[in-house]
């Protein structure tokens, strides 16, 4: 009985600390993205896109640009969706949608079909796993 409890608090230590690793790395994350400048994050956004789609050198300058459009059109800060009206939240969300839609439009025109398809599809996986990551905090309606 002895070495069963001895096991089971040692096995508990280290989940609990393989949880505070996790949490630190997230929060380093936020503050260093946090502290980036518009510029910055385009120039990331830009260069992990070349390396996703294999861009030329015009369609790199092309996306920075776009991509540091979009960067300075962002508001700065989301607003709490708590303490948003109803009629607060259809405008943020149909401002987000038409900025999804001007981007894409954009990006058509300037990556090919086969870039393009690519793009959508890790457009659509990375909205899937925030999608799947927010419905398991969430509690289910009734």
């Amino acid at each position: 009985m002895k070495k069963v409890l001895i096991i089971f608090m040692a096995l508990a230590t280290f989940a609990v600390s393989a949880q505070n690793r996790n949490s630190e790395r997230k929060e380093q994350h936020k503050e260093m993205k946090a502290n980036l400048t518009p510029e910055q994050r385009a120039d990331l956004k830009m260069k992990k896109m070349t390396l996703a789609l294999d861009l030329n050198a015009s369609q790199q300058q092309k996306v920075k640009q776009l991509i540091l459009k979009a960067e300075n059109d962002r508001p700065a800060t989301r607003p709490n969706r708590s303490e948003m009206t109803d009629a607060q939240k259809y405008e943020a969300k149909s401002a987000m949608l038409d900025r999804r839609i001007a981007m894409k439009k954009e990006m058509k025109e300037i990556l090919t079909e086969e870039q393009m398809t690519k793009w959508e599809s890790q457009q659509g996986h990375r909205r899937g796993q925030s999608r799947a990551k927010g419905n398991m905090e969430r509690k289910p309606r009734q």
